[in-house]
């Protein structure tokens, strides 16, 4: 309590003294106590306003007409230049917008980049709410002092510029959008995201992930499905080009519409593709080639999943291992100050490929840099760089998006420590990094003491299911898939694609128990429901057609699974590309194949391409890399290369035994091929 509060209830109790009986003036005295208490909190909690809200002053937000800068309404700082070069041109959605708002609610504007999603919420909720309070966090962790001054200041406006940085641990949730909406004086929530965010909360997308991602996916789709969407389309419409055209004429708006059939209005005017070309440009020698690094250690530490600017020190640190990758001094590279100052420069007085913070400490890159074609995978060596400098929450953010990219080794890194900082949910996703890493056995470990105590969710018996069958007990694994199976049924319907993905578990781990002909029976029925459910193009229904291929081998029928994968490839080449983890399956699965059926020098070329592309996507330490490499091994065996299997097999068990468990089934297996080629007199230890 501060002095003041403290002496103004020394007075009060004073006064109550005089005019009451002792017994009163106690039980009046602890209840002004704890209002005075109440009160102070209440103060030191508006207190934490200014470093949480935009524009906002301790007790007290700004209107919406007051907010009069773009700069503090958009969460790309990139763009916003052109608002006030360009005169806002009314898109098609502006009457439904404005109906939205005035009845209040969760509006949620969808759009590729550089749409026109914020420009347009932003000329709405000015034209249509100008005296609410308006309420923007900072951050992620500022949402919860968001919630209150939108509480304390209605009616109120909760803007969330690019939603899905308020998504996540300490984020937005169901309950705070609900109890927004039910307050006495209702705030209206508008947000805006990107198409590409959007697409990953679709029903159909949560199908491919697994564990903790899977239930931090729910939790930020919930928030979302209470919003009314509202679309924003990049290319513009015949009536809003003839709204353009009624504009002054510019050399600006001239060139946007002389490319409109290619680009959006909005899109040319932010300058989104001649950004692309000037950053691809900018690597040739005696360019801008320190500033073509500076601004892709800024990307990619976006889609590695830090949602913040990025601190100045660690661009500098992050962009030379960039910068020597494409020739170092080589390239003739100019100072940092110089490439800061390159990549910070607008063009056309618009945009720029990156942005500073307020405080200048930070950049921030244009996310239409983040949809360009031809991005490379994140290196190693940013997140060998990022991973040490991030706060905990930051550091949880990051271990998702790795272990989604299947880059385990910076996901085990990341999740231990948002552990170690205990971010909620750490726990169990470290649990499934810990699994797919090659120790199945101590995931179930993990997994079971985190439900001791209490019924296990489904999310949790799931994957204790998925890592038996890892760990080679398929029987069980089989069993607790069929037990999910039924009981999703019946809570969640036969085509839901929860229940899918159960199925085509049990019917896969029932294969590898002995039963290929059993499992083959339940992949051609289920193959059918993912096709009507999900479509024929969709991950998991491609999967399901290469575990059907896989058991057709299995169980003797080598022509029909060489057929079917090799159809089977084209279409995953087609849809997911030439090194996508579910391509490179269909490939080592076909080589095997080709193999076992009498072309084993053929098996083993292709089974050494793809064990160099699992190693360039997955890294050498995976176990889907370490498995192609004993697969090759035994190819070359076949093919009467005893001599190269061996000096292989020599090289990947003690590879395997630094990565695996001791009992894993792929090392166990590795030894025995070991032991058998092993040459008479040889005695290599390994």
């Amino acid at each position: 309590m501060t002095a003041f509060a403290a002496g103004a209830v020394a007075v009060i109790l004073s006064v109550v003294r005089v005019w009451t009986t002792a017994a009163v003036a106690v039980g009046l005295g602890a209840a002004l106590t704890a209002v005075v208490g109440i009160v102070v909190e209440q103060v030191r909690s508006q207190e934490q306003w200014p470093q949480n809200l935009a524009g906002a002053r301790p007790g007290r937000v700004p209107r919406v007409r007051e907010a009069d800068d773009p700069a503090d309404w958009v969460a790309q700082p990139t763009g916003r230049d052109s608002w006030s070069q360009t005169p806002y041109v009314e898109r098609d959605v502006d009457g439904e917008l404005a109906g939205l708002l005035r009845r209040g609610g969760f509006v949620l504007l969808v759009g590729e980049s550089a749409a026109g999603k914020s420009r347009t919420a932003y000329e709405a909720v000015r034209r249509t709410l100008p005296d609410h309070a308006w309420v923007r966090p900072f951050a992620r962790s500022c949402v919860s002092v968001a919630m209150e001054a939108a509480r304390a200041c209605a009616p109120s406006v909760l803007w969330l510029d690019d939603l899905e940085n308020y998504l996540g641990p300490e984020g937005l949730t169901v309950s705070h959008v609900h109890h927004l909406l039910r307050q006495p004086h209702p705030a209206v929530l508008v947000g805006t995201i990107r198409s590409e965010e959007y697409r990953r909360y679709e029903t159909h997308e949560g199908s491919r992930l697994t564990g903790a991602d899977r239930d931090l996916w729910r939790a930020e789709r919930a928030v979302i499905a209470r919003a009314t969407l509202v679309r924003v389309e990049r290319l513009w419409s015949p009536a809003e080009l003839r709204r353009t055209r009624g504009l002054a004429p510019s050399r600006r708006i001239g060139a946007a519409l002389q490319a409109c059939d290619r680009f959006g209005i909005a899109e040319s005017l932010s300058c989104g593709p001649e950004l692309v070309d000037l950053w691809r440009n900018a690597w040739a020698c005696g360019a801008h080639p320190r500033g073509a690094a500076v601004v892709t250690a800024v990307v990619d530490c976006r889609r590695a999943g830090l949602r913040r600017a990025v601190p100045v020190q660690w661009v500098r640190q992050a962009h030379e291992a960039y910068l020597t990758a494409r020739g170092g001094a080589c390239l003739r590279p100019e100072s940092f100050e110089e490439a800061e100052d390159w990549a910070c420069r607008t063009v056309r007085a618009t945009s720029s490929l990156l942005s500073r913070s307020a405080d200048t400490a930070g950049l921030t890159c244009f996310d239409y840099l983040l949809g360009s074609d031809g991005l490379e995978p994140v290196p190693d060596h940013l997140w060998e760089t990022l991973l040490p400098l991030v706060h905990g929450d930051e550091a949880y953010d990051l271990g998702l998006v790795a272990h989604g990219e299947l880059r385990l080794q910076h996901a085990l890194v990341a999740l231990n420590r948002a552990r170690q900082d205990h971010v909620p949910g750490a726990d169990f996703a470290l649990a499934l990094v810990i699994g797919d890493s090659g120790h199945p056995r101590r995931a179930i470990s993990l997994l079971q003491a985190q439900a001791r105590g209490r019924t296990a969710p489904l999310s949790v018996r799931r994957q204790l299911a998925h890592f038996q069958g890892v760990a080679g007990d398929y029987a069980a694994s089989a069993r607790a898939f069929n037990d999910l199976v039924r009981e999703l049924t019946r809570t969640l319907g036969a085509s839901h694609p929860d229940t899918l993905a159960a199925r085509h578990e049990a019917a896969y781990y029932t294969g590898e128990a002995g039963y290929p002909s059993a499992a083959l029976a339940q992949l051609k029925t289920l193959v059918a429901d993912r096709q009507r459910v999900l479509g024929a193009d969709h991950r998991q229904t491609l999967a399901t057609r290469r575990s059907m291929a896989w058991f057709q081998g299995k169980d003797g029928q080598l022509d029909p699974a060489i057929a079917a994968l090799q159809d089977l490839l084209t279409d995953s080449r087609t849809i997911l590309g030439a090194r996508d983890p579910h391509t490179l399956a269909v490939r080592s699965a076909l080589a095997q194949f080709r193999g076992e059926a009498g072309d084993w020098q053929r098996a083993a070329r292709e089974l050494a391409d793809i064990a160099d592309d699992r190693k360039a996507t997955l890294g050498l330490s995976h176990p889907h890399t370490l498995t192609t490499r004993h697969q090759l091994a035994l190819a070359l065996a076949q093919s009467g290369d005893r001599e190269g299997a061996h000096a292989l097999l020599s090289a990947l068990v003690p590879d395997m035994a630094s990565h695996l468990a001791r009992d894993h089934p792929h090392l166990l297996a590795a030894r025995i091929s070991y032991a058998e080629l092993n040459p008479p007199g040889r005695n290599d230890r390994d």
